[in-house]
């Protein structure tokens, strides 16, 4: 929890004029690991503003918006773990080689990119 909390703190200082452009920062995350959501509380209290902060306890019925960050947020830190060649062999089952995955799975998830 520790390393992840501090990898999600890093990442949100490396972009913090990004966070700080919206007046408000909504977190989704639908409790499923505990450990998950205390590293996102601790971070996001750390690094952000408490009062822009904005916490949504979501339900399965309504949580396409989850899935879909998800699933960005997993293929881009697919693209991290492939660079730093740390992918290991359940990235290569899933997305095939560093090629394959570029070429289908980050093309792809890049096109949808707002």
């Amino acid at each position: 929890m520790e390393r992840m909390g501090r990898d999600t703190s890093s990442a949100m200082v490396e972009h913090l004029d990004f966070f700080q452009s919206f007046d408000d920062v909504k977190v989704y995350y639908d409790n499923g690991q505990n450990i998950v959501k205390q590293a996102l509380d601790r971070s996001v209290g750390k690094v952000l503003s408490k009062v822009v902060v904005r916490r949504r306890k979501t339900s399965m019925a309504g949580y396409r918006l989850e899935q879909v960050a998800d699933y960005l947020s997993t293929i881009e830190l697919a693209l991290v773990k492939y660079e730093a060649k740390e992918d290991g062999e359940t990235y290569n089952k899933f997305f095939g080689g560093i090629g394959s995955f570029k070429r289908n799975w980050l093309k792809q998830a890049r096109c949808k990119r707002i």
